[in-house]
């Protein structure tokens, strides 16, 4: 025993010091007071809490006019709001559990403050540096044990004044850990804090989530909290999609979903049952499968050297697929390279329950993003009825004609040398049978209405995407419809900028035959569709679906019949209207909480055409639409003919827009100030 305490000893003198970089360090109070609050939960109580939210709101602020403003004037405004600010979070980090530092101008080491019992493996440690009278400053390092395998943590500081020095620390080992500070100021010798971490023993958590359908383990999306902290862990088996995100959007691994109501937050995609230590103390898990399945929330306990297994089957309470609809997103951003890639991109569907995948390779004029390893039917990756397809989003221009979305495609296509002439790529994507489409069309992005105003009146166009990001925009979509052109509607995720896929789903109605990726084109291609992230909604004229034509011929009334349906736990119906020519003619609302469906039926005069969609609103603030029925009476169009010169005037608008980018491109290359060419991956 002797001979190793001193082979330790002596490589301990001979290695010297290891110091431990941190893995960010912010100055200021801000982030101090934002750090503090997420992750200071073992240092605060509830009326603290709320002090500290409204000190954290205010500083936050006064950050954000500092950023906007446009003049000295402003600027000096904010920081003198920041400043007056610091005062009043220095008083309350005042009233907090704190480790004093007595910084000395000499260096030394300083006596070792008690050791610091922690509750779990990750805290928040809050020290108060004084070194002399001067101003207060506030700085943040976060630190992970898991990356470093050092002993000692460097911290710099500006004297003279007080530091207040807040460490946000994960991962931290089991039992007691040696650990010291070592304080740096300028060019003076370090001053060395050493103390003692403990923590508790763990415990072990083991859960299976359960598919509704088959009883057996299945994908989910899982939240796990610790009470203590109110932060979620990672679970054991959790994907990390990042690898696969180009660094494009918000490349992590964990998803901060778009759902409405109190389903938002952070989730991880889990591929099956999971087993992993957790701290002792209070936990709580959700579960989610996707809008058709009600999400599972549970609390329970785990004690230190003691397992809890816990087995959830979210159940669904509606099935689409018995109703000949199957969910789908146009629009979803990951590289599949590999046999593991599209694992992890079918995990996710999976988990979500969406049943088709349009996963986009995306580009520019410059470069492509989001590789795949092949286009067409050979690529497609099956598993059942759930399905990745290999697309694309090109081409895609932010400041001229928006961006367009390619599904059910035999190759890339994509001609740098004629990049804006978006309808030659439209025209090659026809002749593979694919569908192409025009990507944000409900929040209105990149100027798409430009584009849409060219190559919708050609007969270019099958879809749009009307609901994205939890936000349903029907404007422009309507601004089409009125003018008598059939477009569909269609959804997509976005991800990795949205959260999760499926959060936005395009349903197509692919009827009583069996599921295929061919079968779901073809029904949006036939704009047998509907778009939602939560609501339900069956709507039919005489015996038409979504994206069928009526044909009328004398003035017999059509039979409308609508339905938005929920369910009563989370997701009831609160408001069914029926659209025509882009004005409300029928609707009908609810506040029951009790209330499972909402239905509309009535008789309504042909008149010379129109087109009839249908939208609703849940009580969880969920939004959807279907693509209109199109009532026909030749010779006539079914278009809005009050409005039509004030919607052809929009369109003329908008290839004036187009006519003046060309006029200012070509008076740049005559001037010589056109951007230098810059490298173009293919």
């Amino acid at each position: 025993m002797k001979r190793w305490c001193i082979f330790t000893a002596l490589i301990t003198v001979l290695a010297g010091p290891v110091f431990a970089l941190p893995e960010s360090v912010q100055d200021g109070p801000a982030p101090f007071a934002s750090a503090l609050l997420q992750r200071g939960a073992p240092l605060l109580n509830d009326a603290q809490r709320g002090q500290l939210d409204a000190l954290n709101r205010a500083l936050r602020e006064a950050e954000n006019q500092q950023r906007q403003a446009q003049d000295d004037a402003a600027k000096a405004a904010a920081a003198a709001k920041l400043e007056a600010l610091g005062p009043d979070l220095a008083a309350f980090a005042a009233q907090l559990k704190s480790a004093p530092v007595a910084w000395q101008a000499a260096g030394g080491v300083l006596p070792a403050v008690a050791p610091l019992e922690l509750e779990g493996e990750r805290t928040a440690l809050l020290f108060k540096i004084e070194a002399g009278d001067g101003p207060v400053r506030f700085s943040t390092i976060r630190f992970d044990f898991s990356q470093h395998s050092s002993y000692r943590l460097l911290a710099s500081i500006t004297p003279p004044g007080t530091t207040w020095l807040l460490l946000t620390l994960d991962n931290v080992p089991h039992l007691t850990t040696h650990w010291e500070l070592e304080v740096k100021a300028g060019e003076n010798p370090a001053v060395i804090l050493p103390f003692d971490l403990t923590t508790p023993d763990a415990g072990t958590l083991n859960v299976t989530v359960l598919s509704d359908d088959t009883g057996h383990p299945t994908p989910a999306m899982v939240r796990l909290v610790w009470a203590k902290d109110g932060q979620d862990f990672r679970p054991a088996n959790a994907v990390d999609f990042a690898p696969q995100f180009d660094h494009q959007g918000n490349f992590t691994g964990p998803r901060r979903t778009n759902y409405p109501g109190r389903w938002a937050g952070g989730y991880w995609c889990v591929p099956g049952p999971f087993e992993m230590e957790v701290p002792a103390g209070e936990w709580e898990v959700t579960v989610l499968r996707g809008v058709e399945h009600v999400p599972v929330t549970d609390q329970f306990s785990v004690g230190p050297n003691e397992t809890v297994a816990r087995t959830y089957r979210p159940e669904r309470w509606v099935d689409m697929r018995r109703k000949g609809w199957y969910s789908g997103d146009d629009h979803v951003h990951g590289q599949i390279l590999s046999d593991s890639d599209a694992a992890n991109l079918m995990a996710w569907i999976q988990a979500e329950d969406v049943h088709l995948a349009n996963v986009v390779k995306m580009g520019d004029i410059y470069r492509t993003w989001f590789d795949q390893r092949g286009f067409g039917e050979d690529f497609r990756v099956v598993d059942k009825d759930y399905i990745l397809s290999p697309g694309q989003e090109c081409p895609r221009t932010h400041d001229q004609l928006g961006h367009t979305l390619q599904m059910n495609i035999k190759n890339m296509i994509r001609d740098t040398g004629q990049y804006y002439l978006y309808d030659t790529v439209f025209d090659q994507v026809e002749a593979q049978g694919g569908l192409s489409g025009y990507a944000h069309v409900n929040s209105v992005l990149f100027h798409v209405h430009r584009d849409m105003s060219m190559n919708i009146p050609k007969g270019k166009v099958d879809f749009i995407e009307l609901l994205q990001f939890s936000i349903l925009g029907t404007d422009l979509y309507y601004d089409f419809l009125n003018l008598g052109f059939k477009v569909t509607a269609s959804s997509g995720s976005d991800v990795p900028w949205g959260g999760s896929v499926g959060e936005v789903r395009a349903y197509a109605y692919t009827g009583r035959h069996r599921f295929t990726a061919n079968r779901w084109f073809e029904a949006v291609r036939e704009g047998h569709t509907f778009v939602t992230n939560g609501i339900m909604l069956d709507l039919r004229v005489n015996r038409a679906r979504p994206g069928d034509e009526v044909v009328v011929d004398d003035e017999r009334p059509l039979r409308v019949r609508a339905r938005a349906f929920g369910d009563t736990r989370r997701l009831e119906p609160k408001k069914l209207e029926i659209v025509s020519q882009g004005e409300v003619i029928r609707e009908v609302t609810s506040d029951s909480p009790y209330q499972e469906q909402l239905e509309l039926e009535f008789k309504l005069p042909p008149g010379n055409g129109c087109w009839i969609a249908a939208r609703a609103e849940g009580s969880d603030g969920s939004r959807a639409h279907t693509t209109p029925i199109y009532v026909v009476r030749p010779p006539f169009r079914f278009w809005k003919f009050d409005a039509v010169d004030e919607l052809i005037a929009k369109r003329i608008q908008s290839l004036d827009e187009i006519e003046q980018i060309v006029q200012d491109a070509m008076q740049r290359h005559q001037a010589g100030t056109v951007e230098d060419n810059r490298p173009i991956k293919e």
